[in-house]
């Protein structure tokens, strides 16, 4: 049985408001606005001039220890 066809017959079983559900995640895969994203989109140049910049501050110790970060992202995000 190919992809295709055990996909078909999953949905042909499939109840209706699980089919609801299937189809409304796929119009949003389809038509979901990149510009509502959280990340932005960056060219190869702003990439290199920032990672440059990152390089500089941390080659001069500006930097903040990875046990600090993780206690911020765990406060900031409930990670």
């Amino acid at each position: 049985m190919s992809t295709l066809e055990y996909t078909i017959s999953m949905l042909e079983t499939m109840p209706e408001d699980k089919l609801r559900e299937v189809q409304k995640y796929i119009q949003y895969l389809i038509f979901k606005d990149m510009s509502d994203t959280p990340m932005e989109s960056f060219n190869e140049d702003v990439i290199v001039r920032q990672l440059t910049e990152s390089m500089k501050k941390s080659d001069m110790g500006a930097t903040t220890p990875a046990d600090i970060v993780s206690r911020r992202m765990k406060e900031k995000y409930a990670i």
